[in-house]
């Protein structure tokens, strides 16, 4: 797939990303009964802010953004596992 359409997990966020996937994402909300809390929608605006993904909201609207979709220049996204668990692996062997 091109375009990744999904809720707003870490996971379901992250890893079309980390395979070079456009992504537009919806958070679930707790107010719906959909989640326990609202972590979502800090992750999903805060990456729609930087330009990794469009984010789908009670403003914006599915059809326009699957227009805006196709312009869409996603900033990379560099995963920091490989660098945390080496100074981990360092801090706990030294």
């Amino acid at each position: 797939a091109d375009l990744i359409i999904t809720h707003g997990g870490t996971g379901s966020v992250i890893e079309p990303l980390k395979k070079g996937k456009k992504v537009i994402a919806c958070v679930r909300l707790k107010k719906y009964n959909e989640h326990v809390d609202d972590h979502q929608q800090e992750l999903v605006e805060i990456f729609a802010r930087e330009g990794y993904i469009l984010e789908l909201n009670p403003e914006t609207n599915l059809d326009d953004l699957l227009v805006e979709i196709e312009k869409f220049k996603p900033k990379i996204f560099v995963s920091n596992n490989n660098r945390f668990i080496a100074k981990l692996t360092k801090r706990i062997d030294g």
